[in-house]
């Protein structure tokens, strides 16, 4: 039987506590998407707030996956009731958006989000787990910027009617 010195029964138990305490693996990117985003206001948002109709479509155009390759791309029509004015355009919110696979999946995304100004720039953060269908239990993080918005058209009784913005989605997974 071969004996271990007190320095090499030390040094096993620090391996030991080393491996005990290692951080988790950082999450592993699924999909990154880039694409657009359309919304509607009805009636027209104003510098008066007011309950309005929203509705309109995230299009993602263009996904890469190494691990679902088959993923390419998706449509995520939303709509609900929120009270907007162009002071306040977008705030912090949460819903459920359903994103329609080019394959003929879908995965139910239930989301939060956040948005500032930034020079004139409406910036927007949604994040939120995919609760159902595709991916179920990844994450996603959409980042959303609507420039060069029309807020002249707040002034005028039929308000600002539509915006539009660029953006990119990375859903990861553990």
């Amino acid at each position: 039987m071969r004996r271990i010195s007190a320095a090499g029964c030390a040094l096993l138990l620090a391996g030991g506590a080393l491996v005990a305490t290692a951080a988790p693996a950082a999450a592993l990117t699924l999909v990154t998407c880039t694409g657009t985003t359309t919304v509607n206001f009805s009636p027209g948002v104003t510098n008066t707030p007011r309950s309005v109709a929203v509705s309109g479509q995230d299009v993602a155009d263009t996904c890469l996956s190494l691990t679902h390759p088959h993923l390419t791309d998706f449509v995520g029509p939303f709509s609900g009731t929120a009270t907007q004015s162009c002071t306040t355009l977008f705030g912090n919110g949460s819903g459920t958006e359903t994103l329609h696979w080019n394959n003929g999946t879908t995965s139910t995304w239930n989301y939060t989000n956040s948005f500032a100004n930034v020079n004139g720039t409406k910036v927007g953060t949604s994040t939120g787990p995919l609760s159902a269908g595709t991916l179920a239990g990844a994450q996603v993080t959409q980042s959303i910027t609507f420039v060069n918005l029309d807020l002249s058209a707040c002034s005028t009784p039929a308000g600002l009617t539509q915006i539009s913005g660029t953006d990119t989605w990375t859903i990861t997974g553990p």
